[in-house]
């Protein structure tokens, strides 16, 4: 076989899909994951055994001011290791301490962030309608009761009173009642109450179908704002703190940049250099913290949560920050890579790399969606949420009727 039993040093860190560590029963701890699982096969096929050795910084790999790498790739430029699983992206810097494999993985750096979540919107059940629209519905109101109170001045004056249809006073309540949907009984006779309340027919009419339908649309369809969908997002927004994972390749990125948006985020960025997994996305979630890091990360988090929770609590945001190459690393001049690529290269062409990939975030799909749009378009019921701006307004009408209540008994007093 190609090595011959020889035994390797592997360094290995915890990341999610790629590797993952379990303490079994026994005490042992044993690993797994996409990238233990492409090394197990390449193991078998070249007759090797491993132990694994993880960096006690728990780094991937950044240059320090003396040309030294922390992480993994340290570990490799000190030859402490035969190979380091990773992956790792690819960088120029990187080749200067370590060799690496063929490509095994092409991803994007990404910010993934608490979903956003619908709110309580008091003011619901006006968005129908634009303010520029309301107002002109309220200054034509105010003219029509305006003129409503000139044509019975008028009347007075001019017309004698009587049976005479002429003489009929128009009234501020059909003006209400044809707004309301209502029966306007009884109907004006005059030619003036005639033309005044048909006009109110045809345009409350055209008024109330806009309204209602653009109302149904909001809230069969309901909409949610999504304050983050890149970095100048993330930065302009301010509401939102973001953390970097220390020596992974998007903080030595940002560490060499000396000027614009980069350097910014990494100023204001809480750098993460020890934690647990599990802790990590917990946090996420319950402080409303942003990470910077790999989508296939995200999507595997998004898979597992949803299978634990049945709920899409992570959102993706859709602008990616950058793109890279992953691979394994070596130490200078290592006679392994051409054997590894062999078998690497092998997996990827016959599929069973991408479908591990696939296997391990296959429950993301349902929270790949817009925010708003989980669960697919069926009809589901109105919630309190849906509805509260209605119950505010009942809120505030039944105060007021208290209120003016009270002032009538005052009054009755005084």
């Amino acid at each position: 076989m190609a090595l011959s039993g020889r035994h390797l040093r592997v360094g290995c860190e915890l990341w999610l899909p790629w590797a993952n560590f379990t303490k079994e029963a026994d005490g042992t701890v044993s690993a797994n994951g996409v990238a233990i699982d492409l090394f197990n096969i390449v193991a078998e096929k070249l007759n090797f055994t491993y132990t694994i050795y993880r960096p006690s910084d728990q780094e991937w790999g950044r240059e320090m001011p003396n040309g030294s790498f922390t992480g993994m790739i340290g570990m490799c430029q000190r030859k402490e290791v035969d190979v380091a699983i990773g992956p790792f992206v690819m960088a120029w810097d990187r080749y200067q301490a370590a060799d690496y494999s063929t490509t095994i993985h092409f991803d994007q750096y990404g910010i993934i962030l608490p979903r956003p979540r619908r709110e309580v919107d008091l003011s619901g059940i006006a968005k129908p309608l634009s303010w520029e629209v309301w107002m002109s519905l309220g200054i034509a109101i105010c003219i029509s009761f305006l003129i409503g109170l000139v044509i019975n001045a008028l009347r007075k004056r001019y017309i004698v009173t009587g049976e005479y249809p002429s003489a009929e006073k128009i009234q501020a309540s059909w003006l209400t009642k044809v707004m309301l949907a209502e029966n306007v009984e009884p109907l004006p006779e005059a030619a003036p109450g005639r033309t005044y309340i048909l006009t109110w027919m045809m345009g409350g009419f055209i008024i109330q179908a806009a309204y209602s339908g653009v109302l149904i649309s909001l809230l069969v369809v309901p909409k949610v704002t999504v304050p983050v969908d890149s970095l100048q997002d993330l930065l302009s927004y301010g509401k939102i703190p973001w953390t970097i994972i220390a020596g992974s390749y998007l903080h030595n990125t940002f560490q060499k940049v000396k000027e614009g948006l980069y350097k910014e985020v990494l100023e204001d960025a809480i750098i993460l250099t020890d934690y647990d997994e599990n802790f990590l996305w917990s946090w996420l979630k319950r402080d409303k913290v942003a990470l910077l890091t790999p989508v296939i990360s995200v999507i595997k988090q998004m898979s597992d949560d949803y299978t634990l929770t049945g709920e899409c609590n992570f959102y993706l945001a859709r602008e990616g920050i950058l793109s890279a190459p992953y691979a394994l690393a070596f130490p200078k001049e290592s006679d392994l890579i051409p054997h590894f690529n062999k078998w690497l290269n092998a997996q990827k062409e016959s599929g069973i790399f991408s479908h591990s990939l696939l296997m391990e975030t296959k429950n993301a799909t349902a929270c790949m969606v817009r925010p708003g749009k989980e669960g697919g378009h069926g009809l589901a019921a109105l919630s309190f949420m849906d509805l509260s701006g209605i119950f505010f307004l009942f809120g505030i009408g039944i105060g007021i009727s208290f209120i003016i209540f009270i002032l009538e008994i005052l009054v009755q007093k005084i």
